[in-house]
C-alpha cells in the first residue's frame, strides 16, 4: 500500500510540473505576445491547477490522513486529460477503492465488536 501511495505522490508532482512548464511555454508560443488577456488567464489557471496537483502529491508523499479529499477530485478531473491524466486518474481510483475506501466487511466487523463489548459491559 505504501509503495502505491509514494508512486502516486510522485506522479501527482510530475503532472504538476508538466502542467506548469509545458502548458505555459506552449501557450506563450501559441499566443505570440504575452500581453494578451487570454494568456494571463491561461497562466493563472495553469499555475493554480499545478499548485493543486503539487499539493496532492505532497500530501500523498507526507501521508496526510485526509489526502484523499484533495486527490480524489483531481483524479476524477484528470480522467479527461488523455492519455497521461487518464492513466493517473485510473491508477488513483484503483488505489482509492483498493486501499482507502472502507469496505463493508470492515464496517460490519467494527460494529459487531462494538456490540459485543456493549453487551459485556452491561452484564452485572
Amino acid at each position: 500500500m505504501n509503495k502505491h501511495r509514494v508512486i502516486l505522490g510522485w506522479l501527482f508532482c510530475a503532472i504538476a510540473a508538466l502542467i506548469a512548464v509545458v502548458i505555459l511555454f506552449a501557450a506563450k508560443n501559441y499566443f505570440g505576445s504575452t500581453d494578451t488577456e487570454q494568456y494571463a488567464w491561461l497562466k493563472r489557471t495553469a499555475l493554480i491547477e499545478a499548485a493543486l496537483f503539487a499539493a496532492a502529491g505532497l500530501s500523498l508523499l507526507l501521508d496526510f490522513k485526509y489526502s484523499k479529499w484533495l486527490c480524489l477530485p483531481l483524479a476524477v478531473i484528470s480522467l479527461f486529460s488523455f492519455p497521461v491524466g487518464t492513466l493517473l486518474g485510473v491508477y488513483y481510483l484503483w488505489y482509492f477503492w483498493r486501499y482507502l475506501r472502507p469496505s463493508k466487511t470492515n464496517l460490519d466487523k467494527s460494529t459487531s465488536n462494538k456490540d459485543a463489548t456493549d453487551i459485556n459491559d452491561a452484564a452485572p
